[in-house]
Formats: structure tokens, C-alpha cells, sequence
């Protein structure tokens, strides 16, 4: 069956989830499920405070983001916690012969990490942050873009991905009023 290259889902997938919310909208018509409540969303009644990092430290999530990182011969990585599945998937070779020790967790360890909004697909990357840039190295760039008191870090991981789409050598942030180098903000631009 040929699969839809937008969704990559064939037309059996698609015809099998429709089944499959039929049966469930019948047994919550009959009570036999309970109807779950769309003004209450679960994952704000968590309690989670993030646990404290070193001040020389990131925390990269996603299995995109993680790979990159580990291929980036600058990054100095401190420590890979990942899921069985996850460790398959990234495809990084024998667990012994990596640079950095790693660590089999639960999907839920990793939740208590990072919280419950982070979309981690069960890969973890403690790091130290990429070393700055001094202007005089950018000076062969032939484009280079600043940025100046642009604080959301979705918003910076999405000029990024403009700005490499561009050839951009480099993109320049103020020290204040400008995000750190985060899982949120790599995970932006990566999309």
C-alpha cells in the first residue's frame, strides 16, 4: 500500500484508527469508559520543579538533537541517559567504545528530569554549552545575523533554522535579554 508522503500513514492505517475511535466514542456513549474532561489537562497538576544544574551545564533532549550534539566534535558531553528503544535508535554504536558513559532509564526518569511538556523521545544528553565565538572568527562569513532582545527560545531555534536555510555563518545574541543554550531552544531547531 502506498503511504501518503505528508503524513506517512497508508490508507489501512488511517482506515484502522477511525475504527478504533469508533469503538472507543461507543463504549463512552454506553459509560462503559469515562469521558475524559477538555478543561482539565493532566499535565499541569504535576508538581515539577526542574532539579538543579551546574552553571556549565545543558541538557539537550530529542533523538535528533541528541545526535547531533554527539557528531558535533566541539561539544564536550558529560553523560547519555536514554531508553532501550531510544539507544537503537540513535544508532551510535557499542555502548563501550563511546567517549561518554551512558545510562538506561525509564521514559519516567527522563519526565522527572525535564519535566512533562518535554518531548524527550527517551534520549537525554547532559553537555557543557558550545564555546563562544570571538567576532574575528566570523570574519570570512559572508552573512551574519544579530538578534537583539528576542527572549523566547522557540523563536530564536526558528530564526536558526531560517538563518542556516540562508548560509548565515553565524547568529549573534546579546549576553542579557537573550535564552541560554537549552533543550527547548535545540529542539527548535531542529523541526
Amino acid at each position: 500500500m502506498a503511504k501518503d508522503p505528508k503524513t506517512d500513514k497508508t490508507a489501512r492505517d488511517t482506515h484502522y484508527a477511525t475504527l478504533r475511535r469508533q469503538v472507543r466514542d461507543g463504549k463512552r456513549e454506553r459509560g462503559e469508559i469515562p469521558t475524559p474532561d477538555p478543561r482539565k489537562d493532566r499535565r499541569k497538576e504535576t508538581d515539577w520543579t526542574p532539579p538543579q544544574l551546574a552553571p556549565d551545564q545543558v541538557r539537550l533532549y530529542g533523538l535528533h538533537t541528541v545526535r547531533a550534539a554527539i557528531d558535533n566534535p566541539e561539544r564536550e558531553l558529560i553523560k547519555l541517559s536514554v531508553t532501550q528503544n531510544a539507544l537503537v535508535r540513535l544508532d551510535i554504536g557499542p555502548v563501550d567504545s563511546l567517549r561518554f558513559p551512558v545510562e538506561i532509564v525509564t521514559p519516567q526518569d527522563l519526565d522527572k528530569q525535564l519535566g512533562p511538556d518535554a518531548i524527550h523521545q527517551g534520549a537525554m544528553l547532559e553537555t557543557r554549552p558550545l564555546p563562544v565565538r570571538r567576532l574575528e572568527a566570523l570574519k570570512d562569513s559572508p552573512l551574519l545575523l544579530v538578534l537583539d532582545q528576542v527572549t523566547d527560545p522557540h523563536n530564536v531555534g526558528a530564526i536558526m533554522r531560517t538563518a542556516v536555510a540562508f548560509g548565515a555563518g553565524a547568529v549573534i545574541t546579546t549576553m542579557r535579554h537573550s535564552p541560554t543554550e537549552s533543550g527547548v531552544l535545540a529542539k527548535s531547531t531542529r523541526r
